[in-house]
């Protein structure tokens, strides 16, 4: 499975539509002229056929990178966006407007890695939309803007078309807060709060369904190898981290009971170490756990706001916490947390880390009116990369 958002739900304690959630990836200089952009509508089933698109003309390259163009979503600001890098395109989620009550409207869009243009968008009913997960060769979303309750839904990748749904709850909120699709096991693992539901990618049918007794939220996991599966949940936020067979789902092991506001979000999971981040209140943590036994690694743990986070991706762990400085934003040696560069994103306001590139990191920074955020690169430490 492809994909390289490392560093998702990262949260101030800003109003809900002014959370700092983006991220980009876009790399390559010059710009293409705009191409013609697929638009689909969808209330969560299946949207109408899109018209087909045209190529874009190829960029003409200069001595030094030109501005993106209008088009580019790096000359946009979003409301609330969210974005995933995958099978070689930007996925990115945003608000469509501020909502006056909630639950928003929300778009989906495929842009181009090369010149950030959109080039296919689903826009979707009120409700939430979650980051796609591209995994089994397809996109991969949660959605509640139905009146039949949560849903999974599976998507064409170019396109952005529903080519499966399957209803994972009756009623519940898509969170933004924690990951609730993993691939492990040859299977999509879905969480729906008090269950966990195992699908077949072909099908879109379910395989298992299995309870998690008494959790009012929960989370999902799994390593880029689909061999670790990790679910957390929790019960008005005490609960547990709990590592499962990935191709039955049976449980292996837990973790002790933690005390937060909701289930742990779980950062990553590589060679035997998971890292998952942990609100408590008005403060928060992140911690390396050995997954043979669900056990936490005290000398790891990193204490900062709520909003710190920590993410697995190409090898490395990458620290961030909004509001902690240069104390919490920083790569580090994955296996023992030690820090390796600290991350320095420049004159901007409120920046907050979101995504790592082959040669960049990308961060988002507050608008003029605060409720928009922009989306900025900033080179890799070289003390990062070597390592990578």
């Amino acid at each position: 499975m492809a994909r390289c958002r490392c560093l998702r739900d990262v949260r101030t304690s800003r109003a809900a539509f002014s959370a700092a959630v983006a991220a980009l990836l876009v790399l390559g200089a010059g710009c293409a002229a705009q191409p013609a952009v697929l638009r689909t509508g969808s209330t969560g089933s299946s949207p109408s056929a899109p018209a087909p698109s045209a190529p874009a003309p190829a960029g003409t390259p200069t001595a030094a990178p030109a501005p993106p163009a209008a088009g580019s979503v790096f000359r946009r600001a979003f409301l609330n966006p969210d974005l995933t890098v995958a099978d070689g395109s930007i996925y990115l989620t945003w608000w469509l407007a501020p909502p006056t009550n909630l639950p928003p409207r929300m778009a989906l869009a495929r842009a181009s890695v090369a010149t950030g243009q959109i080039l296919a968008e689903n826009d979707f009913g009120p409700g939430g939309v979650s980051v796609p997960v591209y995994a089994a060769g397809s996109l991969w979303v949660t959605t509640d803007s139905t009146s039949a309750g949560e849903l999974l839904l599976r998507l064409d990748p170019h396109t952005l078309m529903v080519t499966g749904e399957l209803q994972v709850a009756h009623r519940g909120m898509v969170s933004e807060a924690n990951n609730h699709i993993a691939f492990a096991g040859n299977s999509i693992w879905v969480d729906g709060g008090n269950r966990l539901m195992q699908v077949s990618p072909r099908s879109v049918q379910p395989e298992r369904v299995i309870p998690l007794p008494h959790a009012d939220s929960s989370a999902v996991g799994a390593s880029p190898d689909g061999r670790t599966l990790l679910v957390s949940v929790a019960n008005s936020g005490v609960g547990t981290i709990q590592r499962r067979d990935p191709r039955t789902g049976a449980l292996i092991a837990a973790s002790h009971l933690l005390l937060g506001v909701s289930a742990p979000a779980i950062g990553g999971v590589s060679g035997g170490v998971a890292w998952i981040a942990e609100p408590t209140g008005m403060m928060g943590y992140v911690e390396r756990y050995q997954t043979a036994a669900m056990t936490p690694d005290a000398a790891t743990k990193v204490e900062g706001t709520n909003g710190i986070r920590a993410g697995l991706c190409d090898g490395l762990l990458w620290v961030h916490g909004p509001a902690g400085g240069a104390a919490t934003n920083y790569c580090a040696e994955p296996r023992t947390g030690r820090r390796l560069a600290t991350l320095t994103m420049p004159f901007r306001s409120q920046p907050v880390l979101l995504g790592v590139g082959a040669k960049s990191f990308y961060y988002s920074y507050s608008a003029s009116d605060n409720y928009r955020w922009r989306i900025a690169a900033a080179p890799i430490p070289a003390a990062c990369t070597t390592r990578r």
